[in-house]
């Protein structure tokens, strides 16, 4: 590929020494190589863009070129295709994915699809060789499903979530980017595959969680999905139906790694919020045992347990990590949540070691911080409950949580942080109405006086938010990299070294 650019700038060049075309060069920059992408980069040339040699326009002849190279890899699929799958004639989706290979891009141009069924993905690609499933230039590309079930249907029973699910990933190696998922009667996106990346995409108004990461039970742990990145995405607005009328609502969560999931996935500069659940739920339960470990980092929860119309919904939790006391050991750093109905970072009962470095928890509706479950040693966990025809609970011997906090921050006006393992120069708030101050690495229990306690405090920039367009959060709050900008709100003061930065 890099030889076919040498060889078409070299004549290009040739030419305009042999004409003596001396007006013409003077505005020419000699392109620079890129060796990481053989891509062709020049300054910006000053005058006239457009350079014609004996009357050929070499411009023009250079972008038709490169399209060419660009478009000889590339299938091209729009709303309405019906042709071969070229940019002028593009395919249907349905035939694009059906000739998706490794060696060549899916682009999906412009506009909305009307999808009526589950799009599975089970190829196996490798590192070094992706299927790629990309909208085209950023163009905004919605696939819409429909929500093809009513209320009634879901209540009586009358509903199939397997085949109301949007895209079902099963293979490996897929490159998904850009594109919108929404209306969709169950999950929006559901990786139940290895080593797969999710990137900038939006997951909306669907009937369970927005994008979420889940194998089979009956599938070994070394089978469970692992090794998944999913960045700069967004969940909004999914709420689900398919349960009995004092359940709806809670399992929709914005991004869901539970039951039944493998190490090493990771989410990264996501957005999760007013979902009928939680932002992120990391559950466990005993059928299936203890899950991978998972790393969120980057990213903002909030209002989560709210509709989009503010209505309350269910549990409500920003970053929800564990379930039914069994030890997980996760990582959550430069993360935010704030305005989440109930807990803006809660241990959900997990014993394990969860590491939260550089988190701002800021005015959640039950706790900040509900990290401090089990604050003595050999606890027990009082709960019963079914899993399938089996019940469960209570649960003994469980030993006292043992969290790491790292530059944390909580701010709060009522509700008493729960907390319990070490800290380092974090804040909490405490029983007794004022704020806890850990500088130096030390043990920290909620339930003990510890620290240094202080009145109040006056730590971010700004606390000012415009939350007024929920529908474009992904779009009003991020960079042109799609990473998160939150501009002044909650941005710490220079001389707190604490928290959460974007």
């Amino acid at each position: 590929m890099k030889s076919k650019f040498m060889i078409i700038v070299f004549l290009i060049f040739f030419v305009m020494i042999v004409s003596g075309c001396e007006d013409n060069r003077q505005n020419i920059i000699p392109p620079i190589i890129n060796e990481e992408n053989d891509s062709i980069e020049t300054e910006e040339p000053k005058g006239d863009t457009n350079i014609e040699v004996d009357g050929i326009d070499v411009t023009t002849e250079i972008e038709e070129k490169e399209k060419e190279i660009v478009f000889e890899n590339s299938i091209f699929v729009c709303p309405n295709g019906n042709g071969t799958g070229t940019y002028d004639n593009p395919y249907s989706l349905e035939n694009g994915i059906q000739n998706l290979t490794n060696d060549k891009t899916l682009y999906l141009l412009s506009g909305t699809y009307n999808v009526s069924s589950v799009i599975r993905l089970t190829l196996n690609g490798s590192l070094d060789s992706y299927y790629k499933i990309y909208a085209y230039k950023d163009e905004k590309v919605i696939l819409d499903f429909g929500k093809d079930y009513s209320k009634e249907q879901a209540l009586t029973g009358n509903y199939n979530s397997e085949k109301a699910k949007g895209i079902v990933i099963k293979g490996t190696y897929y490159h998904i980017k850009g594109i919108i998922i929404k209306n969709c009667g169950a999950q929006g996106l559901q990786i139940s595959g290895s080593y797969n990346i999710v990137e900038n995409c939006v997951f909306a108004n669907n009937g369970n969680t927005g994008c979420g990461i889940g194998g089979a039970s009956n599938k070994a742990y070394n089978e469970w999905p692992h090794d998944n990145l999913i960045k700069n995405c967004t969940s909004y607005g999914n709420y689900d139906w398919d349960r009995l009328d004092d359940m709806q609502g809670e399992d929709a969560d914005g991004f869901g790694c539970k039951l039944t999931t493998g190490p090493n996935n990771v989410f990264d500069g996501c957005i999760a919020y007013n979902n009928s659940d939680d932002g992120w739920d990391l559950f466990t339960k005993h059928l299936t045992g203890p899950i991978g470990s998972v790393t969120i980092k980057n990213s903002i929860a909030f209002s989560n347990g709210f509709s989009l119309t503010g209505e309350s919904m269910k549990n409500g939790n920003g970053f929800k990590l564990g379930g039914r006391a069994i030890e997980v050991s996760h990582l959550v750093e430069n993360c935010i949540a704030f305005y989440n109905k109930a807990n803006g970072f809660d241990d959900n009962s997990n014993p394990g070691t969860i590491t939260l470095k550089k988190c701002t928890s800021y005015l959640n509706g039950t706790r900040n911080y509900a990290m401090g479950r089990f604050l003595e040693e050999n606890n027990t966990y009082s709960a019963t409950w079914y899993e399938g025809d089996i019940l469960f609970g209570p649960v003994d011997n469980v030993p006292k949580s043992h969290n790491v906090f790292v530059d944390c921050i909580s701010y709060s006006s009522a509700i008493t942080d729960s907390y319990c393992g070490t800290a380092n120069n974090s804040y909490f708030f405490n029983q007794n109405n004022k704020y806890v101050v850990f500088d130096a690495l030390s043990v920290c229990n909620s339930k003990y006086s510890k620290g240094n306690e202080i009145d109040s405090y006056d730590p971010f920039v700004s606390t000012n938010i415009n939350l007024d367009d929920l529908e474009n959060i992904h779009y009003e709050y991020r960079n042109n990299d799609y990473s998160i900008n939150l501009n002044n709100f909650l941005k710490l003061k220079n001389n707190f070294n604490i928290g959460a930065s974007f």
